[in-house]
């Protein structure tokens, strides 16, 4: 039976060899680390992976690696966005068949000029031939009317994914939608997003302790504490959302020995993070105490 899910999911950034090629034995070691470190679930092939910018075998790759991994230790929730919608259906029908506990996609890495009809129809060909528990990853021509039409035509959508306008899109779907489907938001505003109603949150991989626990906070009723170590994660946040992101993200999890490199794809449009950038960082990680962050 699918799990539910709620918590703590962060995009997982896709890992490369010096040589450029998938690095699968360094995904498998951020799955173990996502784990020690209470991650509650955790989401391979999202727009912070690169997945754009990797080939549906690669992404396969990445799903099956991840997947046996995690062992069903966590759920896993897939991305399965692609340039082609039959690209996004073998996708979708591939992580079903891998084990994945639900999968998120978009109807197109580019929806904002379609209609509802047109979307919808995207999402019809994308789920043929599949049941796996959907996410929608709402995109800003998505609004109430288009959410209550999916879920009247799509039985197997059970979450959204709101990143639209971090907070007033979010809000408006808990309230529309919330006693139907389970709303996640990109942690951007955590934990402000769970005091909207948000149950679960999607960002990046650095500090999973922290991320974990301030969720585990949060729904033990400990909310000021929530806060206080939200405030102590902030300069972090800030640092790797405002420096480049993908690199960033690496960067972190090169320098506590999970990933080999911190590559990105040549057509990342990312600068180049020099020293300064790392001793920042470092400097930051030195404020928030010892590991584990």
């Amino acid at each position: 039976m699918p799990r539910r899910l709620a918590g703590y999911y962060p995009i997982m950034p896709t890992p490369y060899r010096g040589d450029g090629e998938v690095d699968l034995a360094s995904a498998r070691r951020l799955v173990g680390y996502l784990i020690e470190n209470g991650a509650q679930g955790m989401s391979p092939n999202g727009g912070d992976s690169e997945a754009r910018h990797l080939t549906a075998d690669e992404r396969m790759r990445v799903c099956d690696a991840v997947l046996e991994a995690n062992a069903g230790r966590t759920p896993v929730l897939v991305g399965t966005t692609a340039h082609e919608v039959a690209e996004s259906a073998l996708l979708t029908r591939h992580a079903q068949r891998a084990g994945a506990d639900a999968v998120f996609v978009m109807p197109a890495w580019e929806a904002k000029e379609l209609t509802h009809e047109e979307m919808l129809a995207r999402y019809n060909a994308i789920l043929d031939g599949s049941d796996i528990p959907v996410m929608i990853h709402a995109t800003v021509n998505m609004d109430v009317a288009f959410m209550e039409a999916a879920l009247e035509r799509f039985p197997q959508v059970q979450y959204i994914k709101e990143e639209t306008t971090f907070g007033p899109r979010l809000r408006e779907y808990v309230r529309a939608l919330g006693n139907r489907v389970t709303i996640f938001g990109p942690g951007l505003h955590y934990p402000a997003e769970l005091a909207w109603g948000a149950q679960g949150v999607m960002p990046s991989c650095c500090a999973p302790h922290s991320h974990a626990r301030v969720f585990s906070l949060w729904q033990a009723g400990r909310r000021d504490e929530a806060r206080q170590l939200w405030n102590r994660m902030l300069p972090l946040v800030f640092w790797r959302w405002h420096t480049a992101a993908q690199e960033a993200g690496k960067l972190y999890l090169q320098e506590l020995g999970v990933f080999e490199t911190r590559c990105v794809r040549p057509d990342v449009d990312v600068r180049k993070l020099d020293e300064a950038d790392r001793q920042e960082m470092l400097t930051i990680l030195a404020a928030m105490g010892r590991p584990p962050y």
